[in-house]
């Protein structure tokens, strides 16, 4: 590898285009700020739906991310409901992924890929398991199904640390863990709003010391109006702004861990 930091950027589409629903939302209230509460309540805005909102930073910056999207949803309806979404980013450069539901048999994890490449209208190489639920069989199960990548591991929730930097080869799988997620900033690690800059460039500076080249991040696309999540477009700023850092798709990896 060369002497840049490899950020590998990336989001999971965890709830349908409908979105988890009012009752959910308002019981999470105080997350969001009030015009947006008033939104939800007057307009039945979704507030977990930002994947336009995330492309725009994104463009905004020059860098293209990591998509993952589930082949089914909790409230019934499948990846269809992406359709123009899921065009819109494989048209502009960003990388669409499987975020797999189920990773219990090679059989279910191609049905999910098929689903995703079905309205994609190409080849999956990626993934990430929902709640990043995989065993060391899984990536067997990955390779026989005809992925190439992997995105589901992160060994700490309360800190960043160099465990869950650079990458892994299971089962012949290349598989990057998770260095920084945002749910786990705001929860388990308790960082400020404004303090998630510092922390995630500190995350880069600690992999320029101990040598390490790929970090990790995952930001789902429902917290970007949340508190905490709405940072953003502060961190793409800022990451954009490093000489060293190159923003990249998880399928860009696979040529960097070749060499």
């Amino acid at each position: 590898m060369d002497g840049v930091i490899y950020v590998f950027l990336s989001h999971d589409v965890d709830w349908s285009r409908r979105g988890p629903g009012l009752e959910h939302v308002l019981a999470r209230r105080d997350r969001f700020d009030n015009c947006v509460v008033r939104r939800v309540l007057e307009e039945e805005f979704n507030p977990y739906f930002n994947v336009p909102e995330v492309m725009d930073v994104e463009e905004r910056f020059g860098v293209a991310s990591t998509f993952f999207f589930r082949p089914t949803y909790d409230d019934g309806l499948d990846v269809s409901c992406y359709e123009d979404v899921i065009r819109d980013l494989a048209s502009g450069g960003w990388e669409v992924g499987l975020h797999i539901n189920d990773a219990s048999s090679a059989e279910s994890i191609a049905e999910e890929k098929m689903a995703v490449e079905g309205v994609l209208g190409s080849r999956v190489v990626g993934c990430r398991a929902h709640y990043l639920r995989v065993r060391e069989e899984s990536y067997r199960m990955f390779r026989e199904a005809g992925l190439k990548y992997d995105s589901s591991i992160k060994s700490f929730k309360d800190r960043i640390d160099v465990a869950d930097m650079g990458f892994r080869l299971i089962h012949g799988i290349p598989t990057f863990p998770v260095t920084i997620m945002d749910a786990y900033l705001f929860t388990y690690m308790h960082v400020p709003e404004e303090e998630v800059v510092r922390v995630v460039e500190e995350a880069i500076d600690l992999a320029l010391r101990r040598g390490e080249r790929i970090v990790t991040i995952l930001w789902h696309d429902c917290s970007l109006r949340m508190r905490g999540g709405r940072m953003y477009g502060k961190l793409v700023e800022a990451l954009a702004s490093r000489e060293e850092v190159k923003v990249v798709r998880g399928v860009d990896l696979l040529e960097v861990v070749k060499h």
